[in-house]
This record gives C-alpha cells, structure tokens and sequence, in this order.
C-alpha cells in the first residue's frame, strides 16, 4: 500500500515536472529573477512575458520576453532613453544624482533599483581652422548649451547657481551622450565658389605622416578622396600643420560640406578630423536637387555634424509663366506670373529683335527679394502675330544664372470699322 502511495506521489510530481517543460507553459511555471550589477540589469526566466522597466515613472521599454530565456541590459542604456534630457537630470540632481528605474515583469515581480548617474564633461579636443568656413566645434564643448540651460531653467521658474547648473550641465550631457560624435557650429556659414584662391590655417592634436584638407558630404567620398591620395604617392599632401593650407573637392560638387583634416600614414591608415562648414553654390535656379533642407551631414555612425537651421540657401526655384493678357494692336498689356522659393533673388525679362525698339524698356528686373511668393505683374509689350520668345534670366543670390526663353502666343484681329 505504500509502495502505491510513493508511486502516485512520484508520478503527479513527474507530470507536473513535465508540464513545466513543455513549450510555452515553461516560462509560467519558472518565477524570474531580476539581478542588479553595479552597472547592469538582468532579468532570468522571461519567455513569453510581458517586462515593462521606467525611469522616474517614465515609461522607457515595453517588451515581450519571447523565446528568450534571460536579458542583460545596461543600466546607462536605459536612463539614456529618457524622452526629455533637461527634466530627467533636474530630477537627478535635486535627488544626489540618484534616478530610480522600476522593473515590472508580469504580475510576479515589481522592484526598484537607485542609480547613481555621473555627469560627463568631453575632454577638450585639440584641432582649429582659421579660413573662410564655419568653425567646427563638439556639441558638449558648446558654450551656447550652458546658455539654452539658464533659458530652460528660467521658463521653469527653477534657480540654480553656477556650480549646480555646470552639474546639470553634465548630467544633461550624460544622457545625451551617444557612440556618435556630434560637431556644431555657432558662425555664420560663408558661401563660395570654389577653394580658388583660399587658404587655411589648421591646428590639430592627430599624429600622422601626411596631412591634406578635404571638403566633402559623405564617408565615401573621403574613401575614394585617400584612395586618389595614396595611389598618387601623396602628392597633394603636406607633412606638417600650420598655415597656407590648400583644400580640395570632388569635381564640380555643390552643397554643404564640412572642411575636413585628412591625416594618412605611411601604412594606408588614416583618421578624419572635421573642422568647418563652408555652402558651395554654382548652381542656378532649377538645376540640381533640393538642398536647402539638409540639416546632417554624416561620416558613417560614428561622426555627425549638425548644419545650423539658420544656413544660407543655395538652392532655388523659378517659374515664369503668361498668366492672361491682352491688347490692342501690336502693343499688348502682359500679365506674367512668377512662383519662386529658395535663393531666387531676381528675374529679368528682356526684349529683343525688331520690335524691342519700339519700347523704351529694353529689361523689365522683378526683385523677387522685395515681392511675395507668388509674384503677379503686368508689363507692356509690344508682340508679333504668333510665337513670340521673349528672353528671361533667373539669378539667385550668389550670382548664378538660369536663361530662358518664355513663349508668348498672340493672334490679332483687326476689323475695319
């Protein structure tokens, strides 16, 4: 009789054993268990349950465990994914640095865990540019961020005093801080041609064995710029920094481009250091792309640089068009009608051929700097019967121009009366 008792006993703990074995029902039957290292936070037994972890009642991750059995995560990781940066580090700093970060799995287990959060101060970089660009400099080197902080704190109605607000400067920059390197510029972008002419001088912490000035938009231009550098045995390189540097660019290239210092060494390596900003535009309006609204310019994940929103604009948009018009005889009142946007500064409508002779106008110029989008005029002109192709120039700010030909059609009919 025992022995049958002992037997069922091992069979229903056999079964149940089994049960908690098989498929999804594993992870209901196995609590989790939630680890807290100096920096790390572990959670075992999570298959197929619902985690949620906060930080100062910030929702900040919401997932499903799925098929895996355990996660590790870092604690920096996760307080770094607080939405709003200057509310998180105030909380900390009014709390020791201390922010809480609660970890909900299901409705087993409900804990919290103070971490203590350092601020960060970037180490001051070494590297200048005297020349005609935008100098570079780190987002967490910018003094205007000391400045957005005071601006922050005041519309809170929150006062701080120098020592603390250098504090929340740093736990700001804590959370902010990425794997990415972000660069900033607080001058005015210049607007050129070309590097005709120009000279740089360039200042900068790099130890290389060649040194050369590239102004480009990508990491793949720079890796064909080396390449043309290296298999040229270097020749449009210096071995020394200092003044009376020349910079180069791809062929004919336009747009926002980041001065960069290239520093290759005799073995092939090289590291990129970015400088300054400078907008190149010899394009006229209706040619190329749209590329006033390019606000990054990256190097692969690991440098950024930020283009400021108030940047000069290179790029424009022209339309002139005959809206309605009519007339008596040859002299005709032209209604034109004009649409633009971008780095459109004027239009010039002329006159040319045998009839321009008859008018005392020979160009009629719209400053469109002056007028609203869209522009309607009416000017008088006198017309042949037909096609007539009356010549318009579109130039934008930076001199560039885009001619045209604008087709007029008039019919006349005369009756006599």
């Amino acid at each position: 009789m025992y022995n049958k008792i002992l037997y069922t006993l091992l069979m229903v703990l056999l079964i149940g054993c089994s049960s908690c074995n098989n498929g999804n029902t594993a992870s209901k039957c196995s609590k989790s268990i939630i680890g807290f290292a100096t920096d790390t936070l572990s959670i075992d037994h999570i298959s197929n349950k619902n985690i949620s972890i906060s930080v100062q009642n910030e929702n900040v991750m919401l997932f499903n465990g799925g098929k895996e059995n355990s996660i590790s995560l870092s604690l920096l990781d996760i307080i770094r994914k607080c939405k709003d940066k200057n509310e998180t580090a105030l909380r900390a700093l009014k709390n020791n640095n201390v922010l809480q970060i609660k970890v909900v799995v299901e409705n087993e287990i409900d804990t919290a865990y103070n971490y203590n959060i350092s601020p960060y101060y970037e180490e001051d970089a070494i590297f200048s540019i005297l020349g005609q660009c935008a100098p570079l400099l780190s987002k967490f080197s910018n003094p205007t961020q000391t400045v957005d902080i005071k601006k922050w704190l005041f519309r809170k109605k929150e006062y701080l005093d120098d020592v603390n607000i250098h504090l929340l400067r740093g736990l700001v920059n804590q959370l902010s801080k990425t794997n990415t390197i972000e660069y900033v510029t607080n001058s005015t972008i210049p607007v050129i041609h070309g590097f005709s002419g120009l000279k740089y001088k360039v200042n900068s912490s790099i130890v290389a064995d060649y040194y050369v000035l590239y102004a480009c938009s990508s990491a793949k231009e720079i890796e064909e710029f080396v390449e043309d550098i290296i298999s040229n045995d270097f020749d449009l390189c210096s071995k020394v920094l200092g003044g009376g540097m020349d910079c180069y660019r791809k062929s004919n290239s336009n747009g926002y481009k980041c001065i960069c210092l290239v520093a290759i060494n005799n073995d092939w390596r090289y590291k990129i250091q970015p400088l300054g900003l400078v907008a190149i535009d010899n394009l006229a309006p209706n040619e190329g792309e749209n590329i006033n609204d390019k606000s990054i310019i990256s190097f692969g994940n690991e440098i950024r640089i930020k283009i400021p929103p108030k940047k000069p604009l290179i790029y424009g948009q022209c339309n002139v068009y005959v809206a309605d018009w009519d007339g008596n005889g040859l002299e005709c009142n032209v209604s034109l009608h004009i649409s633009y946007n971008g780095d459109v500064q004027k239009v010039i409508v002329s006159r040319e051929g045998i009839l321009a002779k008859w008018l005392s106008t020979k160009q009629f110029i719209f400053d469109l700097t002056k007028e609203k989008n869209p522009l309607q005029a009416t000017v008088n002109m006198h017309l042949e019967d037909g096609d007539n192709f009356i010549p318009v120039t579109i130039v934008d700010n930076h001199g560039n121009e885009k001619k045209e030909k604008l087709k007029i059609r008039a019919r006349f009919v005369r009756t006599d009366t």
